[in-house]
């Protein structure tokens, strides 16, 4: 009787320390996906960071007043204004 159940307990522990070994094998499983992801993800991060760079660069340039005034004057064919002309439409 003592002998059954000295095996059925030995059953048990050794159920549950299997159990055990296989959480710790998906938990370090697990974690090392988490290594690889953030290391993807800082790579990621960082060309976006010089996208915006780049991108911010080229809004400051293509809205910069110099370059507005020479597109007007070169596509638009304006021109500035250096006295004052009156217009009157007739009817």
């Amino acid at each position: 009787m003592k002998k059954d159940i000295f095996i059925y307990i030995l059953f048990i522990n050794i159920f549950i320390l299997f159990c055990v070994c296989l959480e710790t094998i998906k938990i370090r499983w697990q974690f090392s996906q988490e290594h690889e992801n953030n290391a993807y993800l800082q790579v990621a991060n960082n060309k976006l960071t010089k996208i915006n760079f780049n991108l911010k660069t080229e809004y400051y340039h293509l809205s910069s007043p110099a370059k507005v005034e020479r597109h007007a004057k070169e596509i638009l064919q304006m021109v500035e204004i250096t006295k004052a002309i009156n217009i009157t439409y007739e009817k």
